[in-house]
C-alpha cells in the first residue's frame, strides 16, 4: 500500500459512516471502529490492531472480530495498546460478561488463542509489514495516544482523539519528513466548554494549537466530526483557513498517500 486508508472517520456512527478506523497496511490498522462493514471478506487478512484508547467507537469492532476469527484463522488476532487501553479490555469487554474471553480461548484446531493483548511504549517505534508506526501521548484519556505512520523515509501524523497536545507541534517541528498532519475536530468553536471536558478539539482551539508550531508547510486533514454539528464545524474550518496545502475534511474510504 502507497497509501493509508481511512475505513471510518466519523465522530458519531451512522448508518453512512463508520468510526474511526485506518489501514496502514495490508495486514494493519489503527483502531476498530469500521473494519467489518468496509472489508467484508477481506477482514479475515488483519493481523495487526493498534489502538489509539479504549472508547467504544474505536474498539467496536474487536469483539466481533474475535468471533469471527476463533473459527477462521490459524494465528491469533494482535492488538496492540497502552496498558491502561488494554486493562480496560480485559476488564470491561473480554471478562465473559460483557463477551467471552478469546483471551483464553483457542482458535478452533490450533495452539493459538484467539487475540493476543501486547502492551506498547510511548515513542517506541513498531515495524509492521512495510510500515512503522510511533506512538505518542495525547490529551484524551490514561490510556490515549496517536501515531507516528512512516514509510520509505516519509512520514503521516495521526493524533486520534485529543485536546490540547503540545507533542503533536513538537514532533511536527523536529520531524521535516512528516509531511501530513491527520488531527480531530469533534465540536464547534461555541462548545469550548464540552470539548474540554470530553477532551476534544474544536475549530478555534486547531488555530490557537498551530501557533505552537514553526512549521506550515505540512498538509492538515480532519476528521472525528460529530454529525450534527458536520456543517458548522467545516464552515469554521475553512473560515479560518485551517485545511492547510490541499488538506480537506476525511470521508469513509479516503486515502491520504506517503
Amino acid at each position: 500500500m502507497n497509501a493509508i486508508e481511512f475505513l471510518g472517520t466519523g465522530g458519531t456512527r451512522t448508518r453512512t459512516q463508520g468510526t474511526t478506523c485506518v489501514r496502514v497496511s495490508k495486514h494493519c490498522v489503527i483502531d476498530a471502529g469500521n473494519l467489518i462493514n468496509t472489508l467484508e471478506e477481506d477482514v479475515f487478512k488483519i493481523e495487526h490492531i493498534f489502538l489509539t484508547h479504549s472508547h467504544l467507537d474505536h474498539i467496536i469492532d474487536i469483539p466481533f472480530l474475535a468471533d469471527l476469527f476463533v473459527t477462521q484463522k490459524s494465528i491469533a488476532l494482535k492488538i496492540y495498546g497502552l496498558k491502561a487501553t488494554l486493562d480496560d479490555l480485559r476488564q470491561f469487554i473480554f471478562n465473559h460478561r460483557i463477551w467471552p474471553n478469546f483471551e483464553e480461548i483457542n482458535l478452533i484446531g490450533h495452539d493459538d488463542k484467539t487475540i493476543e493483548l501486547i502492551e506498547i511504549e510511548i515513542d517506541k517505534s513498531y515495524p509492521i509489514d512495510d510500515v512503522v508506526l510511533t506512538p505518542f501521548k495525547t490529551d484524551h484519556t490514561d490510556g490515549s495516544c496517536g501515531y507516528i505512520i512512516e514509510k520509505n523515509g516519509a512520514g503521516i501524523l495521526f493524533s486520534a482523539d485529543t485536546y490540547r497536545c503540545p507533542r503533536i507541534w513538537e514532533l511536527l517541528d523536529k520531524n521535516p519528513h512528516i509531511h501530513t498532519l491527520v488531527i480531530e475536530v469533534s465540536f464547534p468553536s461555541s462548545f469550548e466548554k464540552l470539548a474540554f471536558d470530553s477532551k476534544h478539539l474544536t475549530p478555534a482551539l486547531l488555530k490557537s494549537e498551530l501557533e505552537q508550531c514553526q512549521r506550515d508547510d505540512f498538509r492538515i486533514y480532519a476528521m472525528h466530526l460529530k454529525t450534527l454539528f458536520s456543517p458548522t464545524i467545516i464552515h469554521e474550518l475553512k473560515t479560518l483557513q485551517l485545511l492547510r496545502n490541499g488538506g480537506k475534511i476525511l470521508n469513509d474510504y479516503d486515502t491520504v498517500a506517503f
